[in-house]
């Protein structure tokens, strides 16, 4: 739980967006905190699986005791090395080391189930660098690798709505309005279909689509839509309220509900009716 480059805001600042970090494992990673240094920009940023995945792309421990010159040995000594460069501040090394174990594990079988990770990964970093072209690239790679992924049988359907919702965020970053609306729109359609059809599916996804409305309802008033963004902000609200989602996120939701406000009578009242219930 949505990816900006510079530092968060709201509306009105093209490159803020729904910034939680939210955790569906309460397993840690080794390198997490320095990870979490590292990329604090990116991790910053909206999505549930961000630091999982984000961890998982450069310090994730296979399960595996093959041979030392085997591709899965391979990846290990690789994303350590990818490790120490994030560590180290040398995001540009940590990203091309990444795509060396994404390549690697690509070799292996294209059904490898790591490479949905490594994939997001890949387009996190890059997204994070303001290379949204990049981004967009390897958001949809992951995408054709997300039904192979660990835990798809519970979570491909979440793991589908994020890398969308991520997808939509990188078009609007570039100006493609359209290609984001779209895009917010296959990740809410996913959301419709999938929401409780697996076990724990429906709590994790209903608490995960709020920060796509909220990053829709962005999307419309950055276009003038304000009907479709007054909407899209009640139901973020709704499911803020009955998720029981953190302060924070409720605050950023009512700080756009204020600005859409702000715009000049009668404009607002006639599209939202007097306001958006926080």
């Amino acid at each position: 739980m949505l990816a900006r480059a510079t530092t968060v805001g709201l509306v009105g600042l093209r490159r803020s967006g729904w910034h939680q970090v939210r955790h569906v494992h309460q397993r840690q990673f080794k390198s997490y905190e320095a990870l979490r240094a590292d990329f604090h920009e990116w991790l910053k940023k909206e999505v549930k699986l961000v630091s999982l995945f984000l961890a998982t792309g450069l310090s994730v421990v296979f399960a595996y005791a093959y041979r030392d010159n085997s591709p899965v040995r391979q990846m290990q000594y690789i994303l350590a090395e990818a490790t120490a460069a994030a560590e180290s501040g040398d995001k540009q090394r940590a990203r091309q080391l990444t795509q060396r174990a994404y390549a690697i594990a690509g070799s292996v079988s294209d059904r490898e189930p790591h490479l949905y990770e490594l994939a997001f990964s890949i387009a996190a970093q890059y997204e994070a660098a303001g290379q949204f072209d990049l981004a967009k690239k390897f958001y949809h790679e992951a995408m054709t690798h997300a039904a192979y992924a660990k835990h798809a049988a519970k979570h491909v359907g979440m793991y589908r709505m994020v890398t969308l919702d991520r997808i939509a965020e990188c078009c609007h970053n570039l100006g493609d309005v359209q290609g984001a609306a779209t895009y917010y729109q296959r990740a809410l359609d996913v959301y419709e279909k999938d929401r409780g059809t697996r076990e724990l599916a429906k709590d994790q996804m209903d608490s995960e689509v709020c920060g796509i409305w909220f990053n829709y309802a962005r999307l419309c008033m950055d276009s003038r839509q304000y009907t479709e963004g007054g909407q899209l902000l009640r139901k973020a609200a709704q499911c803020a309220r009955e998720n029981d989602l953190p302060d924070d996120k409720r605050a950023q939701i009512h700080e756009l509900a204020a600005q859409l406000g702000a715009v000049p009578r009668p404009t607002f009242n006639a599209l939202v009716g007097g306001g958006v219930d926080i």
